[in-house]
C-alpha cells in the first residue's frame, strides 16, 4: 500500500470514534448500511442484498436494520480497492465527524462494486468497514429462503462473498466456518467460502473444533465434475461468536 494510502487509512481510523465504535453491551439491533459503485448501481439489485443480509444477520439476540445508503463514484471498479487504498474508510470516518455526506452506520457499511470475481481479493474488509465486487452477477439471485446450499454458481458465490467480508467487519476469522459434507458434495459455509479448495489453506478444524472435510475428500466428483457447493448460511461457530459482538475497533 501507498504511503498516501496508509496516511488515510489511519486518518479514517482516528475519526472511527465518532462512530460509537467502543465496545458496549451486545446491541438490540444491528445497524448495517450498504451502498453502490455508480457501476454497480446500474443493476437492480438494491432489494437483493438487503434481502440476503437480513436474512443471514436475523438471530434471536439482535434486531438488524438494513439501510441503503445510495451509490457513490470510484476511481476503481474493484472490490478490495476501496478499503485497501484507504478511500473507502477515510470517507466512513469523516462521514462519521459530519465532515462528508456519508451517514454512517454504527456497525457495518459496505460498499458493494462491480469488480470481477475471478481473481483475488474479490473483497476487503477491518472492522465495521468492507468492500466487495460481484454486483453485476448479483441480479440473478432468487429470494434468500429457497435454499441455504447452493451450486457453484458466480452469482452464488459472490453473494457468499459479500457475507464474507460483513462477517469480517463484525470481527469472524476464516477459522469460524466450516467445511462439511452433504452427500458426495462438499459445502463450504461463507467464512471459510473458496478458501476450502485453497491449498494454501491448512486449517483442518474450525475454531470451535469442528472438524472440516480432510483436503483428499473435497475434490469428489460428479458427473466428471468437482461436486462443491457453498452455503449462505453462517455456521455455528460463526453465530456463536456473533452472539459475543459489542462493537469496537477491534469488534
Amino acid at each position: 500500500m501507498k504511503r498516501r494510502s496508509v496516511l488515510a487509512a489511519i486518518g479514517s481510523l482516528g475519526s472511527l470514534g465518532a462512530l460509537h465504535y467502543t465496545t458496549r453491551p451486545r446491541p438490540d439491533t444491528l445497524e448495517v448500511r450498504f451502498w453502490l459503485s455508480e457501476h454497480a448501481a446500474q443493476y437492480d439489485i438494491v432489494e437483493t442484498i438487503q434481502a440476503y443480509l437480513e436474512w443471514a444477520l436475523d438471530y434471536d439476540f439482535w434486531s438488524v436494520d438494513v439501510s441503503y445508503g445510495g451509490h457513490q463514484v470510484l476511481e476503481r471498479e474493484q472490490g478490495a480497492w476501496p478499503v485497501r487504498s484507504g478511500r473507502w474508510p477515510l470517507r466512513v470516518g469523516a462521514g462519521g465527524v459530519g465532515a462528508d455526506t456519508v451517514e454512517t452506520a454504527r456497525d457495518v457499511n459496505l460498499l458493494v462494486t462491480a469488480g470481477e470475481m475471478n481473481q483475488a481479493p474479490t473483497g476487503y474488509a477491518m472492522p465495521h468497514i468492507a468492500s466487495v465486487g460481484g454486483a453485476q452477477y448479483l441480479e440473478a439471485l432468487g429470494p434468500p429462503v429457497e435454499q441455504s446450499i447452493r451450486p457453484y454458481t458466480r452469482s452464488n458465490f459472490s453473494m457468499q462473498v459479500l457475507l464474507h467480508e460483513v462477517g469480517h467487519t463484525l470481527g469472524l476469522q476464516h477459522d469460524h466456518g466450516t467445511i462439511f459434507k452433504q452427500g458426495p458434495t462438499t459445502v463450504a459455509t461463507p467464512m471459510v467460502s473458496a478458501y476450502a479448495w485453497d491449498d494454501e489453506f491448512q486449517a483442518t478444524h474450525s475454531r470451535c473444533g469442528d472438524a472440516y472435510v480432510p483436503r483428499d475428500q473435497r475434490e469428489e466428483t460428479r458427473e466428471g465434475r468437482p461436486a462443491r457447493a457453498i452455503s449462505l448460511e453462517f455456521s455455528s461457530c460463526s453465530r456463536d461468536r456473533l452472539s459475543s459482538y459489542r462493537g469496537g475497533v477491534r469488534p
